[in-house]
């Protein structure tokens, strides 16, 4: 009821294991007053009363299993976070979903968005873009700029979350980094600001930069784009890893994304994650969990 107070809107899915009525089921939980919920049962020869054995690793597979097919048929653009308001109450996974009445305004559709975006976040576009808007204030932002700026400012934030879920690809070795600056400019409503922000951050006159660039004119937007992105990384990274509640749930929003995990409830997934004893382990985890931290990584160019 505190969550709908402040506009939140809440889905949740009941997973039962065990011989019940649904019916009964349904009227139990409605009562308690949930808004939006699902049930869904898993038929077991009795109760399973010990967190232990093939039998429980058996059931968690099933429950795993619904919350997956659950997730991609009513939430497929969901990322995984754990809000500071479910920290009680332990939830087999919770995350955030885009909502039409709370994200600032783009120019630019999340559909042309998803297609600079790496497979995995591809079907989350929306969903990021409103975590970006949150994240760095864009609404806000926009309000203090005139029109045109506001969209340009917010433009350039959305480049920089796009090439750095790349970065992240790149860090996990799950796919070479392959943000292309040249197609995410097609996501500027101007040219005037990216001109502006580069000799800002360049510290040179633009007559000097188109100068430097030489017969290769056509290569200056795409190159403006990337100083740009470059230069918001750090800001970028402090403000999601703000978001997420820490570098930690922020590591697993990416992570998880790639490499679903259902099998388990999310926190038991995420120390199992930061957990790992073996060198391949923590060799694999080494640069993404830098990338996170730190905002960038060497590895993440590649």
């Amino acid at each position: 009821m505190r969550r709908k107070q402040r506009g939140h809107s809440d889905s949740f899915l009941f997973v039962f294991a065990g011989q019940f009525d649904e019916d009964k089921l349904q009227q139990a939980i409605t009562a308690y007053g949930f808004p939006d919920f699902s049930v869904s049962k898993i038929e077991t020869d009795g109760d399973v009363d010990t967190s232990s054995g093939s039998d429980y690793e058996a059931l968690c597979t099933e429950v795993g299993g619904v919350v997956s097919k659950w997730l991609r048929r009513e939430h497929p653009g969901a990322i995984a976070f754990s809000s500071d308001d479910f920290k009680e109450t332990t939830f087999w996974w919770s995350g955030v979903e885009h909502d039409d009445d709370r994200s600032c305004d783009w120019h630019f559709t999340a559909e042309a968005y998803a297609a600079s975006l790496p497979d995995a976040h591809r079907a989350r576009a929306a969903t990021w873009l409103t975590v970006l808007s949150h994240s760095v204030e864009l609404a806000e932002m926009q309000a203090d700029c005139p029109t045109a700026l506001g969209a340009d400012r917010a433009a350039a934030w959305a480049a920089t979350l796009g090439e750095w879920l790349h970065g992240f690809e790149a860090a996990t070795g799950n796919s070479f980094n392959s943000f292309e600056s040249e197609y995410a400019f097609g996501l500027m409503p101007s040219e005037f600001y990216l001109g502006f922000e580069f000799a800002r951050i360049s510290g040179e006159e633009l007559g000097t930069i188109c100068d430097q660039t030489g017969d290769d004119v056509d290569s200056l937007p795409g190159a403006a784009l990337k100083a740009v992105t470059e230069a918001q990384r750090s800001e970028l990274r402090s403000a999601l890893s703000s978001f997420f509640g820490g570098d930690s749930d922020l590591l697993w929003a990416l992570h998880s994304a790639i490499w679903p995990k259902f099998d388990q409830p999310m926190s038991d997934a995420l120390n199992g994650l930061l957990g790992v004893a073996d060198y391949d382990g923590l060799a694999e985890l080494d640069a993404p969990w830098r990338f996170v931290s730190e905002g960038w990584c060497d590895e993440a160019e590649g």
